[in-house]
């Protein structure tokens, strides 16, 4: 009862449904390889398989969205006062009471749960793995992301054990600081730790992107030092375009979204930068908000450079659920956008950053004695 409740309170959405789009881009869109970085669905709910009428994103909507493949994100930390999310919300989710003093047995919980979901679609959900692109979009692809480097710390044996499970991106922190990193709504908002770099290391080695959202700028500027492979910032605005603050709440568009300056340095290095569509944090609640975050983003790093990490079912109010998709495809040919450029934000490039980690995974296997 109590996930419901919070489920229907936190996942809002200015406008559910499909939006009208024209035949042509609603062909196009068809034709594309959509992928969404970041998904929030296994913290909120049990169900994905079958269709619901709240929340963001669920199976058979996500087909209607033209979704290709989903980064379904988990966290096991929030910024309360005891520095973990509600454990009744977690109990009703599921998890055992045993498992909420281990933040990576609560991470393979929500594994196992997406694992269920896989085995309950039959074969209308499939874990991603590294290779062509399917030629139709059955079935719907999906990879894990973790948020919050408290999961892996202190035994970096456990980078390589998520890997196996399916985990593609390893945030180091969220909205809390870690171990590895400070969080940009954290208390210390700090630097990159000594355990952060031995981390990178080791995520790189298996294969597993590098995820850089929610951490500090120091932190941002310390790791884009140490990396030897291109990081990603899953899900993020930008403060000049939203950058209002809160009097009772260290989360807030100043805060937690990211200056020019330091998404154009990560840009230069390679990475790619995954666009929230968050109405808070895009500056607005319409489609064509996205639009204008998603073109400020590629005057910063280059339409090659660009993704979506919708951040849906993240306890963010939404301009639309996953049935918009089309119509932010929409939004960007209209904005004057080619459509090369909007078939790699859709979809292209966050589909060649997780082949490379993976293929790099591969070579340095490869090139062990």
């Amino acid at each position: 009862m109590i996930d419901r409740v919070v489920d229907r309170a936190l996942n809002r959405t200015v406008r559910p449904g499909a939006r009208p789009v024209p035949a042509d881009v609603a062909a196009f869109h068809d034709g594309l390889t959509v992928v969404d970085l970041v998904v929030g669905t296994p913290l909120f709910r049990r169900s994905f398989v079958s269709r619901l009428s709240h929340g963001h994103v669920d199976l058979p909507r996500a087909r209607l969205g033209g979704l290709d493949v989903i980064g379904f994100t988990i966290a096991t930390r929030f910024n309360d006062l005891r520095g973990t999310l509600s454990a009744p919300h977690f109990l009703a989710l599921g998890i055992q009471r045993a498992e909420l003093a281990d933040d990576l047995a609560i991470a393979e919980a929500f594994l196992d749960r997406i694992d269920g979901w896989v085995a309950a679609s039959g074969t209308r959900l499939a874990w991603w793995k590294p290779g062509p692109t399917p030629s139709t979009r059955e079935p719907l692809r999906c990879f894990a992301g973790i948020q919050g480097g408290q999961v892996v710390a202190p035994d970096l044996g456990r980078i390589e054990r998520l890997a196996r499970r399916g985990v593609r991106m390893l945030g180091l922190a969220h909205v809390m600081d870690t171990p590895l990193a400070g969080s940009s709504t954290g208390i210390r908002a700090g630097g990159l730790t000594g355990l952060g770099r031995e981390v990178i290391a080791e995520a790189e080695r298996v294969g597993i992107l590098v995820d850089l959202a929610h951490a500090s700028v120091p932190a941002i500027e310390d790791a884009l030092h140490v990396a030897r492979r291109p990081i990603v910032i899953s899900h993020t605005g930008f403060t000049a375009r939203a950058h209002s603050r809160s009097r009772w709440r260290r989360y807030s568009p100043a805060t937690r979204n990211l200056p020019d300056g330091i998404v154009r340095d990560a840009g230069a290095q390679g990475a790619l930068v995954g666009i929230t569509l968050a109405t808070g944090l895009v500056g607005g609640p319409s489609v064509a908000d996205v639009a204008r975050s998603i073109i400020h983003a590629v005057g910063l790093v280059g339409a090659g450079r660009v993704a979506v990490g919708s951040d849906f079912d993240g306890a963010l109010r939404m301009p639309f659920d996953v049935r918009g998709l089309p119509a932010l495809t929409g939004a960007l040919l209209e904005a004057g956008l080619e459509h090369d450029a909007v078939a790699e934000i859709m979809g292209g490039n966050a589909l060649r950053a997780l082949e490379a980690a993976a293929a790099g995974a591969v070579d340095a296997a490869d090139a062990e004695p």
